[in-house]
């Protein structure tokens, strides 16, 4: 449990779930990793000069710790299944009934990161992103309503200004009327 009155969970208490758990999703952040991978070869020839290195030397330098570190991991996750005797192969029936509300909570908030990326074509980040923001805290148990609405709409205006403004990253604008929202908002407050 966690330290008597203080409130700090210990290493066990925030371990993924299970071994089968996590190996699953490592096997799916290696697939994610290959898949893109493959894909960033359509972009090796944009090059500026003779001497830039590429457009896709970073994606893929990131990629490829991706998959050491997940490799990594599956050989530690499958070592640690056979030294405490467990199944390296989820149990799908029995898992899904016995989740706890920690892992519930863990789930919801991988599949409401999961719907805010996919959002962006069509809804776009000045929308989706203070949306998203509420969802996930009210989902991880935050319940101040007035304190959820300003972190989610300041934290998602901050960030999408500073990309725009300071950065120069535009940020998917969406489709249709939201498309209209992420124009007609920011050209308010700042540059056009």
């Amino acid at each position: 449990m966690s330290d008597e009155g203080s409130g700090i969970e210990t290493l066990r208490e925030q371990a993924p779930p299970s071994v089968s758990r996590d190996i699953g999703i490592t096997v799916l952040f290696l697939l994610f990793a290959v898949a893109f991978l493959v894909l960033s070869e359509q972009f090796a020839g944009n090059r500026i000069s003779q001497y830039d290195p590429g457009a896709t030397i970073w994606p893929r330098a990131a990629l490829i710790v991706i998959l050491v570190a997940g490799l990594l991991n599956l050989f530690l996750l499958y070592r640690r299944a056979r030294k405490r005797g467990e199944s390296v192969v989820p149990s799908l029936s029995s898992e899904v009934t016995t989740l706890s509300e920690k892992q519930r909570k863990y789930l919801l908030a991988i599949a409401l990161s999961v719907a805010f990326f996919l959002s962006q074509d069509y809804v776009g980040f000045f929308v989706s992103a203070p949306i998203f923001l509420f969802a996930f805290s009210y989902a991880i148990g935050y319940r101040d309503m007035v304190k959820l609405t300003v972190f989610s709409l300041v934290t998602g205006l901050v960030v999408f200004f500073l990309f725009r403004n300071v950065v120069n990253i535009a940020l998917p604008y969406g489709s249709g009327p939201f498309r209209e929202i992420s124009i007609w908002a920011p050209n308010l407050f700042g540059r056009p």
